[in-house]
C-alpha cells in the first residue's frame, strides 16, 4: 500500500468525489491536508466549504498574502509537520505556489515523490509575471508527476518541457450522484436525452452558475441577452451565485429590460436542482482556469453557450455538437448563440443529446484511474512503488 498525502488549497464541494473515491482504493493510503478551512474571498454560501469529509483529512491554518482579483497566495502554517506525520510515500500538491515549494524540499530530503495538480492553460498563463512561468517551467521538469484537469491545461504543461510520460489529464471532478439524483427527481415531460423528465414547458430558462466577479463576464451576458430580443415568454435568465457585484448586476438588468433572476450564493447542495429545471446553460467567462460548472451542465445533458477562455471548453463543450463557443467578451457573438439555441427547440435538443455523450465519454471513475496511476507511477521513479 502506498501512502499519499495530497495538499490542495481549500476544501471544495466538487473535489469530495474524487477523493472520496481515492482513499477507498486498496492500494492507496490517502490522507488530505488542506492548506485552508475556507477561502472568504470567495463569497461562497456558508457552508459551502466541507468541513466533515469521507476520508482521512487535516486543515491547516494559513498566512494569506491578498491578490486584487485573485485568490490570495497561502502559506500553510505547520506544513512540514503535518507530512512527518504521516509519512508518505507521494505527495500531490495544487499548482506551483509557497506550499508546493516546501513540499519539493521536503521530499528530496526524505526522497519522496512529489506531483504537481495544475489547472493553469495557455490563457491563465499570460496572466502570470515572468517570474512566475520560470519557476513554472523549473518545476514541470523537476517533479515525479503531474496532473493536468483539463487537456488544455495537458499541452501547456508539455510546452513548458515537462517529460509526456509524467504528464496525465485527470478533469476536475463534480459530483455525478447528486447532479443526476436531481435529475430523477424533476418533475415534467417529456423524458429528456439522460433518462430523466425533461424541464418544464414554457420560456426556455437559461442558466448561468458563477461568483458575480468581473472574470466572469456577467455583465457581458446581460448586455447580449437583451441585444438578442429575448422577451419573457421566449427565455428567461437564472444567475446563481454571490459577489460583490451583485448589486450592479441586478440594476444593470433593470435598466436593460432583461428578465433576469439572481439566487444569490447558493450551498453547494441546492446547485443541482438549478441545472435540473434548466434548459440552457451559458459560461461567458473572461478568465477561467477550468469551469466546474460547465461539467455539471454537460452531465446534465444542457445545451452549452461557452466563451474559449474557459479551460475545460476543449474537452467537454463541442463546437457543432454540445456546444456554441464564442470568443470571451464578444456580445455580438453572444447574442447571435443566446437567439439561436433559445429559438430553435431542434437545435436544442440535438445538443442535448450530445452533452450526455460527451459525459458519457468522460466518466469520473475513468479521472480518479488516472491520477491513481500517476501516484503509483511517481513512486516508482523514487524506487517506492510496488
Amino acid at each position: 500500500m502506498l501512502a499519499c498525502a495530497i495538499v490542495p488549497p481549500v476544501p471544495v464541494p466538487y473535489r469530495e468525489p474524487l477523493f472520496q473515491r481515492l482513499a477507498q482504493r486498496p492500494e492507496l493510503a490517502v490522507r488530505v491536508i488542506y492548506q485552508a478551512a475556507s477561502q472568504a474571498s470567495w463569497d461562497q454560501a456558508a457552508g459551502w466549504f466541507p468541513t466533515d469529509h469521507g476520508y482521512d483529512a487535516e486543515h491547516l491554518r494559513p498566512l494569506h498574502l491578498a491578490r486584487r482579483g485573485r485568490s490570495p497566495i497561502t502559506w500553510p502554517r505547520g506544513l512540514e509537520r503535518a507530512l512527518s506525520r504521516f509519512d508518505p510515500d507521494v505527495v500531490v500538491v495544487s499548482e506551483f505556489g509557497p506550499a508546493t515549494l516546501r513540499a519539493l524540499a521536503w521530499c528530496r530530503l526524505r526522497r519522496r515523490a512529489l506531483v504537481v495538480l495544475s489547472e493553469v492553460t495557455g490563457e491563465v498563463e499570460r496572466t502570470l509575471s515572468a517570474p512566475q512561468r520560470r519557476v513554472h517551467r523549473l518545476l514541470a521538469r523537476e517533479v515525479d508527476g503531474l496532473v493536468a484537469v483539463s487537456g488544455a491545461a495537458h499541452r501547456r504543461l508539455l510546452c513548458l518541457g515537462a517529460p509526456p510520460e509524467r504528464v496525465t489529464v485527470s478533469l476536475q471532478p463534480v459530483d455525478e450522484d447528486a447532479l443526476r439524483a436531481a435529475l430523477d427527481g424533476r418533475e415534467g415531460s417529456p423524458v429528456g436525452p439522460g433518462g430523466a423528465s425533461g424541464p418544464p414547458a414554457g420560456p426556455v430558462e437559461v442558466l448561468t452558475v458563477a461568483r458575480l466577479v468581473p472574470d466572469k463576464g456577467i455583465d457581458v451576458l446581460l448586455e447580449a441577452f437583451a441585444r438578442a430580443g429575448l422577451g419573457e415568454r421566449e427565455a428567461r435568465l437564472r444567475i446563481v451565485g454571490g459577489g460583490p457585484l451583485q448589486q450592479a448586476l441586478e440594476d444593470r438588468a433593470r435598466a436593460l429590460g432583461v428578465s433576469a433572476s439572481f439566487t444569490g450564493a447558493v450551498a453547494a447542495a441546492e446547485l443541482p436542482a438549478h441545472f435540473a429545471r434548466a434548459g440552457v446553460f451559458v459560461l461567458p467567462s473572461l478568465y477561467e482556469p477550468f469551469g466546474v460548472a460547465l461539467r455539471e451542465a454537460v452531465v446534465c445533458g444542457l445545451p452549452v453557450v461557452c466563451s474559449t477562455a474557459v479551460g475545460a471548453a476543449g474537452d467537454l463543450a463541442e463546437e457543432g455538437e454540445n456546444a456554441i463557443l464564442v470568443a470571451p467578451g464578444d456580445g455580438d457573438a453572444l447574442a447571435g448563440a443566446l437567439a439561436r439555441v433559445c429559438r430553435e427547440p431542434a437545435l436544442r435538443e440535438a445538443m442535448s443529446a450530445a452533452s450526455v455523450a460527451v459525459a458519457r465519454r468522460h466518466p469520473l471513475q475513468a479521472d480518479v484511474d488516472a491520477f491513481a496511476a500517476m501516484i503509483e507511477k511517481a513512486a516508482a521513479r523514487r524506487g517506492r512503488g510496488r
